[in-house]
C-alpha cells in the first residue's frame, strides 16, 4: 500500500472525526457525507494540481482532503439550525376577538381605558368614572332621560320631559305629576280604594326625590257646587291624599297639601268628561 492510500483512509476518518466533534457535538447523516465527499474531493483537486512528484503528490492530497472537509462541514446544513430557523407561532393574547372598530394596542388587543367594559373606539364616553354604569356605547345611564346621568342625578325618576337643574331635580313651579280618578266617598275626603292604587304612581316618584325637593298637593274640584265650598273640601281632599302618601313612606315634610277648589280648571265643566278631568290632584315642585 503506497503512502496516498494510507494518507487518504487517515483523512477519512479524520472527517468522522470532525463531524462528530461539530458544535451540535453529535453526527448526522447529511454532515457525515458531507464531510467524507468534501474530504476526497479536496484530496483529488489537491493531487491533480502537483507536478507528478509522489512526495509532493502526497503532501498536496493531504492537504487538500483536510481543507475539503473541514470546509464541507462548514457549509452543508445542520438539522437542528433548520429547526430553529422555522418562523414561531405565536400564542393569542387576546381574551376576546376585538369587535369592529375598537383600538388596538401592539398586541393587536382591544383596550378599554376607563375600565366601564366598553372598548376604546366604541366607546363614546371613554373618561366614565370608576364604577358608573354605562350603556352599550359606554355612556352613563339616564333612566329618567332628562339630561343628567344617574350617578349625579339626586332625582332619578322625574317624569318624562320635565324641566329639571344641573342635580336632574325638577324647578321650582314644574308639575311632577297629575292624576285623574283619584276619587273620593260622595261629598267626603275619603279616599276610595280605586285611588289609593292610582296614587301608588305618586309613591314611587316621591320615594325618589322627597330628600330632594318639597312638593305642593294640589286638589282640585269641578265647579258644582260653591266655589268656597269646593275650596274647603279641595283643601281637606289634598291633606287626605297627603296623609295616604305618608303613610306609604314619603316623608311628611316634603309634602305641603293645598286646596285650589275648582279655581284651575283643565277641562270644560259643563260636559261629564270635563268634570272628571278637572277632578284631579296635581304634584307640583314647591320650592
Amino acid at each position: 500500500m503506497n503512502i496516498s492510500v494510507k494518507l487518504s483512509a487517515l483523512v477519512l476518518a479524520v472527517s468522522l472525526l470532525a463531524g462528530c466533534a461539530g458544535p451540535n457535538q453529535r453526527v448526522n447523516n447529511t454532515n457525515m457525507f458531507c464531510a467524507i465527499a468534501g474530504g476526497l474531493a479536496g484530496g483529488v483537486l489537491a493531487g491533480a494540481v502537483t507536478n507528478g512528484d509522489d512526495d509532493n503528490d502526497n503532501g498536496a492530497a493531504l492537504g487538500g482532503a483536510v481543507a475539503g472537509a473541514m470546509l464541507a462541514l462548514l457549509v452543508c446544513p445542520n438539522e437542528d439550525d433548520t429547526v430553529a430557523a422555522e418562523p414561531m407561532v405565536e400564542t393569542a393574547v387576546c381574551a376576546e376577538v376585538p369587535p369592529a372598530g375598537a383600538l388596538l394596542d401592539a398586541q393587536g388587543c382591544a383596550f378599554d381605558s376607563d375600565n366601564d367594559g366598553v372598548v376604546d373606539g366604541v366607546d363614546m364616553c371613554a373618561d366614565t368614572p370608576e364604577g358608573v354604569k354605562v350603556d352599550r356605547v359606554g355612556c352613563p345611564l339616564d333612566s329618567d332621560k332628562d339630561g343628567v346621568e344617574d350617578y349625579q342625578d339626586m332625582c332619578p325618576a322625574t317624569p318624562l320631559g320635565t324641566i329639571v337643574d344641573t342635580d336632574g331635580c325638577p324647578l321650582p313651579g314644574t308639575k311632577l305629576l297629575s292624576l285623574t280618578g283619584v276619587n273620593f266617598a260622595t261629598d267626603k275626603s275619603v279616599l276610595t280604594t280605586d285611588a289609593k292604587e292610582i296614587l301608588e304612581e305618586a309613591v314611587t316618584l316621591l320615594k325618589e326625590t322627597d330628600a330632594v325637593i318639597e312638593v305642593r298637593v294640589e286638589g282640585h274640584t269641578d265647579s258644582r257646587g260653591s266655589e268656597a265650598y269646593n275650596m274647603t273640601l279641595s283643601q281637606s281632599r289634598a291633606e287626605s291624599v297627603v296623609a295616604y302618601l305618608v303613610s306609604r313612606g314619603v316623608k311628611s315634610n316634603s309634602l305641603v297639601p293645598v286646596g285650589m277648589g275648582e279655581s284651575s280648571p283643565v277641562a270644560n265643566n259643563d260636559t261629564t268628561a270635563g268634570q272628571a278631568a278637572n277632578r284631579r290632584v296635581d304634584f307640583v315642585v314647591n320650592r
